[in-house]
């Protein structure tokens, strides 16, 4: 019996060639790995020195770290403890900028292939703090370039302070911000969620900033949108409402135009708790650096009265954070729409079409509203009524009276065109010169009135066309027609000094019968 002997497998010439092929592949890979590694091990970018230079690069001040760990997987990089960022030599000061952990992320291939390149750097625990004095000029900035690019600078929960001469410092809340593509010749692009500090409300802000350019501040482009939400208005004492804005923007940091939208759904004057819906579109124009706001065109309205306004909101050399200065314009409102707003009762007392142009300025500080505000306006009412049926009945009856007719229970009530001018100062509102026209009668009148407990103290002189023998019948007119040559005036009936004092609620109409000097 003859056994078969079974030959030895031999690798077929395209197994071998394959072999044969990757050892030489192999080979330049190892020692491109071997070389990489060399050079990463004497140029280790992630050194305390060398990280602490690179944000030296970035900041004229001193940099403290108070302790530096390597990282090498998955991610090349380090991670730095405490690290203070301050200003000057007192090293007893606050810094201006403290993290409790930062973490440098980088990848292998962009340390070999894209040098100075770092993928990702998140800040724990960040926290800056401005002191009151604090300015910033082209001279304190460095002027050199950092070669450091960055993908991504991510933090959350951090605080921004921002110290006050004359109270508490302003905090910020930054719920999260994200800083990607940044570099010093291109702009950066950033995501951020935080809450304002005064008026207290919720902002969110995406667009992109840069290039970064330390010497010219001013000059650095940027655009983007945002959203202001939940914005509490009672912080400013004396108004209250819940503000909702949006809105976009672009030019450069120190000159920032904005245009958007702002609802208010029940915006109110404290003391008269009235609260109406306020909605209006505005152009801006910002100055990023200041926070000084110029408003070129604000357009909006409340019930039937619609509002136009101009002006700025800025700071002023010597007097603590800022002044609102604000010219008004008010075409075809409605008067009752305006006095709703201050007054207490439940019903405006005066009802009909007005028109006026007002200049409102109201200081910073801690006053209530009415205290600080100062209003002065030129208006004027056509066609007006009253809401008391009393004090539209007396109005009735001096029409009457002075046109010299007959008492008619059934001629409807009468209107009042009412013009002047009126100045509003520490709750006093004064009138100079006003003009009271009702068929029959005009009167021309100064006087003012108090806001806060509101006494009315008004006089001038009343003019009507009949005599004053005519404003009655009988004994009455008997009696009052030895005066008429006293009141008479130069063709036909009378003026007649009156005064009308008292408070809003109840006022006095008197006339005195002694002419006025």
């Amino acid at each position: 019996m003859t056994v078969a002997t079974q030959k030895p497998v031999q690798a077929t010439p395209r197994a071998a060639s394959g072999r044969r092929w990757s050892l030489p592949l192999f080979i330049p890979i190892l020692l491109a790995l071997c070389i990489g590694g060399i050079i990463l091990a004497f140029h280790w970018p992630f050194s305390s020195q060398k990280v602490i230079q690179s944000v030296q690069e970035g900041w004229p001040g001193k940099v403290t770290v108070q302790g530096l760990r390597r990282t090498y997987f998955p991610h090349p990089g380090c991670v730095l403890e405490n690290v203070a960022l301050t200003r000057g030599s007192d090293n007893s000061a606050p810094p201006l900028v403290a993290i409790q952990r930062v973490t440098i992320q980088a990848n292998y291939h962009d340390l070999l292939l894209r040098p100075g390149y770092i993928s990702r750097i998140i800040l724990e625990g960040l926290k800056i703090s401005v002191p009151a004095e604090h300015q910033t000029s082209a001279s304190q900035q460095t002027s050199s370039k950092s070669s450091t690019r960055i993908g991504e600078v991510f933090t959350k929960d951090a605080t921004l302070e921002v110290a006050r001469k004359d109270g508490g410092p302003l905090k910020f809340e930054i719920h999260q911000l994200s800083l990607k593509s940044i570099s010093d010749s291109s702009p950066m692009f950033y995501d951020l969620a935080m809450r304002n500090a005064e008026p207290p409300g919720e902002i969110r802000s995406r667009g992109k900033l840069g290039p970064w350019d330390r010497q010219h501040m001013n000059d650095i482009p940027l655009s983007g949108s945002y959203t202001f939400d939940d914005v509490d208005l009672g912080v400013f004492q004396g108004i209250g409402g819940t503000l909702a804005g949006k809105g976009d923007f672009h030019g450069v940091l120190g000159r920032i135009e904005t245009e958007g939208t702002t609802d208010i759904p029940k915006f109110e004057v404290t003391r008269s708790h009235h609260p109406v819906a306020l909605k209006a579109k505005f152009n801006a124009t910002v100055d990023g650096m200041s926070g000084d706001t110029i408003l070129h065109s604000v357009d909006g309205g409340f019930l039937k009265t619609p509002v136009h306004l101009e002006g700025f909101v800025a700071g002023k050399p010597g007097q603590p954070g800022k002044t609102t200065s604000l010219n008004l314009n008010v075409r075809n409102g409605r008067i009752d729409d305006v006095l709703w707003l201050f007054v207490r009762e439940s019903k405006a007392p005066m009802e009909g079409p007005t028109n006026f142009h007002a200049h409102v300025v109201w200081p910073s500080g801690h006053q209530p509203f009415l205290k600080r505000v100062v209003f002065q306006a030129d208006f004027e009412i056509e066609h007006a009524q009253w809401t008391n049926p009393q004090r539209q009945m007396s109005v009735n009856m001096l029409s009457k009276k002075a046109s010299g007719k007959k008492k008619d229970p059934d001629t409807p009530n009468v209107t009042a065109d009412i013009k002047g001018n009126v100045l509003l100062s520490n709750e006093i509102a004064k009138f100079p010169d006003v003009h009271f026209k009702v068929p029959g009668a005009e009167a021309i009148l100064q006087g003012t009135y108090n806001l806060e407990d509101t006494k009315i103290d008004f006089h001038g002189d009343l003019k009507t066309e009949a005599s004053l023998s005519d404003d009655g019948s009988g004994v009455k007119a008997v009696l009052l027609k030895p005066l008429d040559p006293l009141f008479k005036k130069k063709h036909a009936g009378a003026v007649v000094p009156v005064e009308m004092t008292g408070a809003y609620h109840n006022p006095h109409f008197g006339v005195s019968l002694q002419p006025k000097k």
